[in-house]
């Protein structure tokens, strides 16, 4: 649930076959726990440590199994990276808020959150259209316009993936690429460079392309 755990036997699978598929792809499931755990310290998603996690079965948990952490508790939790991990770090009975059955569960237990609940929750998310994914239904067309624009978005990601261009490549020949390509075919103005590296960095968050990523290069210190 909250991305620390094994991938599942299928994505497994997947991930083989395709070894540069953005399954499973590291920036995503971590923003996903930010945001799942935003959600349920805000009290808006009901969590449960569910003190014997089973495989499979197809008998509901009892309470006893699966007693609810207060969001007083959830607030105390150890998030590295904004995000809770599956089981709790080092809980305190201080963080439990002096609940030593609490404790107990949180120290040998696993956060859980109902699948109705999240299904609910998702669907209102979603609703709210504010996901990098839902970025072309939620342009209201006033102010400025963007230099990203589809045309230029999608010619990076043509040229990436015609091999003309990698991340591992510098910025300004990607828009000498860009240029070229908007000149041969009459097109609109190519962005700034600085533009240019923000719309390869958003296109990486929004794709998972291994081939769109930047490494951060270091900066040279003074003599």
């Amino acid at each position: 649930m909250w991305g620390g755990l094994p991938q599942p036997e299928p994505v497994r699978n997947l991930k083989r076959r395709f070894k540069k598929a953005s399954i499973g792809f590291g920036p995503w499931r971590q923003k996903a726990g930010q945001r799942l755990t935003a959600a349920v310290r805000r009290g808006e998603l009901v969590v449960y440590v569910l003190s014997k996690p089973r495989v499979r079965s197809l008998a509901l948990p009892s309470q006893e199994e699966m007693p609810l952490v207060p969001v007083s508790v959830l607030r105390r939790l150890i998030a590295p990276r904004k995000s809770l991990p599956d089981h709790p770090i080092r809980p305190s009975i201080r963080a439990a808020k002096g609940n030593e059955k609490l404790l107990g569960s949180l120290t040998s237990g696993l956060l859980v959150v109902r699948a109705n609940d999240f299904d609910v929750w998702y669907r209102s998310e979603r609703a709210k259209g504010k996901w990098p994914s839902q970025k072309h239904s939620t342009r209201s067309g006033i102010g400025r316009p963007t230099t990203q624009s589809d045309a230029v978005r999608n010619r990076v990601i043509g040229l990436v993936r015609d091999g003309k261009w990698t991340g591992r490549d510098s910025i300004a020949t990607l828009r000498r690429l860009l240029v070229e390509a908007s000149e041969a075919s009459g097109g609109g103005k190519v962005p700034s460079p600085d533009t240019l590296a923000r719309l390869v960095s958003q296109l990486h968050s929004e794709t998972g392309e291994s081939e769109l990523f930047r490494a951060k290069r270091s900066r040279r210190k003074g003599m």
